[in-house]
């Protein structure tokens, strides 16, 4: 059994930095640290877990079904943290004009992470927190003041009233909606596929946050939005793919979710109609982002 009182921060933030980087080397340069330590802080989290967490695959170190789950958990310890150490320096009345930003994860990590330590190497003390969160989590942080901007697909159609009353936003990117299918799929042949074609296979759908979108370009493409039903519902794209691949589903996942990610035995389609998702910044109405944070978007 693992000995929580046992875990280390450290060790928490070299398991999410070695499953990010998919390298030891990249995630001691990320941290800061040498790559024995990092070694030594998985080494000892392993112990205390039972089991290995990290494992190599032909698409780099990959995390084990243990290791998503204590991958989970280190990622909301590692974000609580962050989240007190912003409460307690409102607290004391601290004046701070870095940016602190949360992102939903495909466009953190298929998109924003560079353009972030571009933006920060040339400006060191301009970014003083990232979190990474869903959709719903982010609103909830920019809400309540943890962050100062939020980075997201674009739902404000769902609530146009409110969003309008509370936020201001500004478009950021497009990413393609694209349709991954079974390599030997009878829809793989096509150069691309309609919705309603996929409505007639097995669907299988991330539950990370672009549920409503999804849900939202079926209504519009189906005659009968009856015929639309998800059979799986999954909350990690890794699995999801896996999945696709093991041919027991098709699904509509964004281009940037799929970065990084293995696509063995997957092939991808674009859909006809195309279909986008709008990514999004957006920051409270009470609140006008800082100068920070303006530079930021003139440079996104």
């Amino acid at each position: 059994m693992i000995r929580g009182a046992n875990i280390s921060i450290a060790q928490l933030r070299a398991l999410i930095a070695v499953a990010e980087a998919q390298s030891y080397t990249r995630a001691a340069e990320r941290l800061g640290v040498s790559q024995s330590g990092v070694s030594h802080s998985m080494q000892a989290l392993e112990k205390l877990a039972c089991g290995p967490l990290i494992i190599k695959s032909p698409e780099g170190l990959v995390p084990t079904v243990l290791g998503e789950l204590v991958l989970t958990s280190a990622r909301k310890v590692i974000g609580e943290l962050q989240v007190l150490s912003q409460q307690v320096g409102q607290f004391h009345n601290e004046v701070d004009e870095a940016l602190k930003i949360g992102v939903i994860p495909s466009a953190l990590s298929g998109w924003l992470a560079p353009q972030l330590a571009s933006f920060t190497s040339r400006y060191p003390e301009a970014i003083s927190l990232v979190l990474e969160g869903m959709e719903e989590e982010i609103k909830e942080w920019v809400e309540s003041g943890v962050i100062n901007m939020g980075v997201t697909t674009d739902v404000t159609q769902l609530n146009l009233t409110y969003w309008r009353e509370h936020f201001d936003w500004q478009l950021l990117k497009k990413d393609e909606i694209v349709a991954v299918l079974p390599e030997n799929h009878q829809l793989s042949k096509q150069e691309s596929v309609t919705v309603a074609e996929l409505a007639e296979h097995p669907l299988i759908m991330s539950s990370g946050g672009c549920e409503a979108l999804i849900q939202q370009i079926f209504a519009h493409s189906l005659e009968e939005v009856d015929t639309f039903q998800v059979d799986f519902w999954v909350r990690d794209t890794r699995t999801l793919l896996q999945m696709v691949a093991g041919d027991v589903g098709v699904s509509l996942v964004p281009t940037l979710a799929l970065s990084n990610k293995p696509t063995a035995n997957v092939v991808t389609r674009p859909l006809s109609p195309r279909r986008d998702r709008n990514l999004i910044a957006f920051w409270p109405k009470r609140q006008p982002l800082n100068p920070v944070g303006k530079q930021f978007l003139r440079e996104c």
